[in-house]
């Protein structure tokens, strides 16, 4: 449709109509809308031109609306609210929403920050539903629509050019590596130099295998991190057991002599009093964990919302 009529309008106008039929008066109306009585005056000219109707005849007791105004003026109560509703963004209330909210996260987020954001759900907007799905190392779910946030970490926030400036990403929570190893182990009780790193035997994450899914989600939030500072060191490190999960690292780094290196928070979720977490060597470097979505859902309510908890999530891990 060409709306030709309606590109015409001043629908600013609507307002002033909506007045002069409840007042029925000029006078009335200026009144209320905080005018001079010569420029509502004007103001209902215009009206009577854009409706092509005199609106307002006079009769024995005042003025009363014509058929025309009697008709435009119950389509104007229904339309201002949603005019309204449209130029102003209402209080959310997430307990009101019954929402499908689909997240894309790594292990650690699923680890870290997904636990704490099901019991504000749960609590605060019990109509809401959530989806979790693996970390693909990419961005095209995002890009079409089929998740609503990744968590993800600073390493992978590299899109293509043509999809960048579709992207919004919050930087959330500063991570470090650290190293895990048994209770009585020869490294327990200092911090690992890079010596002691490189002459270890170590555990680690190997990639997983899968549709859309060709390596492991926890080794990509710091496997750069690690390859860079090996890279600098001119050595590699002797691992000798590889496994694609990590719930499995702690039992195995506790009844032997393996190293495994993983995020701090990953760490304090596995330590138990057979467990001692180790300061990594210092060339691994920290690096970010940040919220990424599509700049189509960025004034949404129900997405700020969330967005807003796993800020606050993160927050608190700080």
């Amino acid at each position: 449709m060409r709306y030709k009529d309606l590109r015409n309008a001043d629908l600013n106008l609507l307002v002033a109509f909506n007045a002069l039929m409840e007042e029925r008066s000029i006078t009335g109306a200026a009144r209320r809308l905080f005018l001079s009585q010569p420029a509502m005056s004007r103001t209902v000219d215009r009206l009577q031109v854009m409706f092509r109707d005199q609106l307002l005849v006079r009769a024995p007791n005042g003025y009363e609306p014509t058929h025309r105004a009697s008709v435009i003026y119950a389509a104007v109560q229904k339309l201002l609210p949603q005019l309204e509703a449209l130029f102003s963004e209402s209080e959310f209330n997430p307990a009101t929403v019954t929402e499908l909210f689909r997240i894309e996260s790594s292990d650690w987020g699923a680890t870290v920050l997904i636990p704490g954001l099901i019991k504000a759900i749960v609590e605060r907007a019990p109509g809401v539903q959530i989806h979790v799905f693996p970390r693909t190392g990419d961005f095209e779910r995002l890009e079409k629509n089929e998740v609503d946030l990744v968590l993800a970490p600073s390493t992978e926030l590299e899109p293509s050019a043509n999809t960048q400036t579709h992207l919004q990403s919050e930087a959330l929570f500063r991570e470090k590596l650290v190293c895990l190893v048994r209770t009585g182990h020869a490294l327990a009780k200092r911090r690992l130099t890079a010596r002691d790193f490189l002459s270890a035997q170590h555990v680690s994450l190997s990639p997983m295998q899968g549709a859309r899914r060709s390596f492991s989600t926890f080794i990509t939030e710091h496997q750069s991190v690690m390859a860079r500072a090996l890279e600098r060191l001119g050595r590699k490190s002797d691992v000798r057991v590889r496994i694609p999960y990590f719930v499995p690292l702690g039992p195995i780094v506790e009844t032997t002599d393996l190293v495994a290196t993983v995020p701090l928070q990953i760490a304090r979720r596995l330590q138990t009093p057979r467990l001692r977490i180790v300061s990594a060597p210092i060339e691994f470097e920290d690096f970010t964990y940040n919220q990424v979505w599509h700049s189509r859902n960025g004034s949404t309510p129900m997405h700020k919302w969330i967005r807003g908890v796993i800020r606050n999530l993160a927050d608190g891990l700080a």
